[in-house]
């Protein structure tokens, strides 16, 4: 039989198993990941449209002041159901809802064209550092050409994702906001935390933009047209939890090596199993 010297027998009273309650609380996290049924929960997001002044910059992943002023902007917005309809259910909608065509319109002698200067995404929230964002933001350029001089006409955008090469599903109707011309400065952008309900995989975006009163979709943006709305690795918040494992034992015994290798192995497979998904 050994005997601890003193100094080990006051280190090991000092340590407690907290590696084993981090460990379970991991299981316990992916285990919530799905309600009481069984199923994934129904998606819910917070996002927040703003049209902008000045041109961000066009790169994918932020430095730690702009992510800090991306967050506070999204922060402020309570978490919605994100209403997830199909683009073909949104296109249907529109079309029995809006009061107008665009044909008629150019038959009274307006003309109006629009197109998509440019579009691209920035990722800015990761907390548990797999690589996959709970935060993110797009941001659009639309234009006008009109035979009216100056004309600002109203419009506004149907957000959709894609999961893994998936059906575009909607995610956000912005406010109606007003374009005129070619400017350069008047970028829009949707900034969107997901809560819950989106499986890490990832995501491409589309974007549909509409004239206000009127049921055609008058410019479209997707992944097809730029990498800058391609496969974000995106996931939401109840999964994107932060793991912290601290190991301290505690009791006068120690954590037995069989054991600690099943809670490794434990943490290892849920993550390899998130992967896949």
């Amino acid at each position: 039989m050994s005997v601890f010297p003193s100094s080990a027998a006051l280190f090991v009273k000092k340590l407690s198993v907290l590696a084993l309650v981090g460990a379970c609380f991991g299981l316990y996290a992916n285990a919530s990941d799905l309600n009481s049924a069984g199923t994934e929960p129904a998606p819910m997001a917070a996002s927040v449209g703003t049209k902008l002044t000045e041109k961000p910059r066009d790169e994918r992943y932020v430095d730690e002041t702009t992510a800090e002023a991306l967050k506070a902007r999204v922060q402020t917005i309570q978490a919605l159901p994100a209403e997830p309809k199909l683009r073909s259910q949104v296109i249907a909608e529109t079309e029995r809802s809006a009061k107008l065509q665009r044909s008629r319109q150019q038959s009274y002698g307006v003309y109006h064209d629009f197109s998509f200067y440019g579009a691209f995404s920035r990722l800015f929230e990761d907390r548990d550092y797999d690589g996959f964002h709970r935060s993110f933001s797009v941001t659009f350029d639309a234009d006008l050409y009109s035979n009216i001089p100056n004309e600002a006409v109203p419009v506004y955008a149907e957000l959709y994702l894609s999961r893994n090469g998936g059906e575009w599903v909607r995610y956000f109707s912005t406010e109606t906001f007003y374009i005129s011309g070619a400017n350069e400065l008047d970028d829009y952008e949707v900034v969107t935390t997901l809560a819950q309900g989106y499986v890490t995989g990832h995501y491409d975006v589309l974007i549909d933009l509409y004239e206000v009163g009127y049921s055609d979709i008058v410019a479209t943006i997707s992944s097809d047209d730029t990498n800058g709305l391609y496969a974000l690795p995106l996931e939401s918040a109840n999964y994107d939890r932060e793991e912290e494992v601290v190991v301290e034992v505690e009791a006068g015994g120690s954590v037995g090596a069989g054991l600690l290798a099943i809670l490794i192995f434990a943490l290892l497979a849920r993550r390899r199993e998130r992967d896949r998904d």
